[in-house]
């Protein structure tokens, strides 16, 4: 009798764990620096935050994604965070230097998951300072955009300021990559500035005095820094034809409000995918 209610206890118990599994939030499938779920952005800010981070980690080698869920209960952010950093393996195999910002929308609740190679980089301390001082204030006023650029560029800032190896280049490349790299972090920075040039100036000023600061970026690292005259014009023509999506896309604010319509889960052209890198255990969790 024992033996059979001891035998029914486990079978009771591994059905329970089993439906407990399957009531968990699927992890979704990465393609995107910007997996947006539950619909928080508006398709051009996915797009424009997208392209800065996948910028980012080419450049650098270090990964920063953000991911956006309607809701995770019965867990809690670290433990959804965990099973994503998991899945995902953000960074390079060996490295460990992937990040992961978490909102979870109808719960309200934010997280920040630190790969093991850069948890002296940043630490839980400065997680939570991020989170609960910088992200939450947008978040309650439903700045979801400006809140994600402002966050993720701390911690791109906290990622560069730390020793790790560079990439590896392939065979063929150039050795300009660190030159190159430079020109396209100035042009997300020149990017973002045009959206607090145009608030200040207007719409018309703003885009004139963006535009003019965009051909001197150029001519400046065409002409300073010894890049070609291709590079330079490349960049030239990438600024214009970015600027009418950036600048004029509406000032802060402007996407994120009413429902949580617009950009969905893929966005942004090609293929994207963590490097292999290991998760253990750093980072903390907020609310707005």
């Amino acid at each position: 009798m024992t033996a059979w209610f001891r035998y029914a206890v486990a079978v009771a118990l591994g059905l329970c764990w089993g439906w407990a599994q399957a009531a968990l939030v699927a992890v979704p499938t990465l393609n995107n620096p910007v997996m947006d779920t539950a619909q928080m952005l508006s398709a051009s800010e996915q797009q424009e935050l997208s392209t800065q981070l996948r910028a980012f980690a080419d450049a650098n080698g270090s990964q920063v994604v953000v991911l956006t869920v309607p809701a995770i209960e019965p867990e809690t952010p670290f433990d959804y965070a965990t099973r994503v950093m998991d899945t995902w393996q953000l960074g390079r195999q060996g490295v460990d230097d992937g990040v992961l910002l978490l909102l979870v929308r109808d719960e309200r609740k934010t997280h920040i998951a630190v790969g093991r190679g850069l948890e002296g980089a940043i630490p839980d301390i400065y997680t939570k300072r991020i989170l609960m001082d910088t992200l939450a204030p947008y978040l309650r006023e439903n700045r979801v955009y400006e809140g994600l650029v402002v966050s993720t560029h701390q911690l791109q800032k906290l990622i560069l300021n730390e020793d790790l190896p560079e990439i590896q280049q392939g065979k063929g490349q150039d050795t300009g990559f660190g030159l190159e790299s430079a020109m396209v972090l100035v042009f997300f920075l020149w990017a973002f500035a045009g959206r607090i040039i145009k608030a200040i100036f207007g719409k018309t000023l703003g885009s004139m005095i963006s535009g003019g600061l965009g051909f001197g970026i150029a001519v400046f690292m065409g002409l300073s820094l010894g890049f070609s005259v291709l590079i330079g014009l490349a960049v030239l023509g990438l600024s214009i034809l970015v600027s009418p999506a950036i600048i004029g896309s509406g000032g802060f604010g402007g996407g994120s409000g009413g429902g949580f319509g617009g950009g969905g889960f893929g966005g942004g052209g090609g293929g994207f995918s963590g490097g292999g890198g290991g998760f253990g255990g750093g980072g903390s969790s907020g609310s707005w």
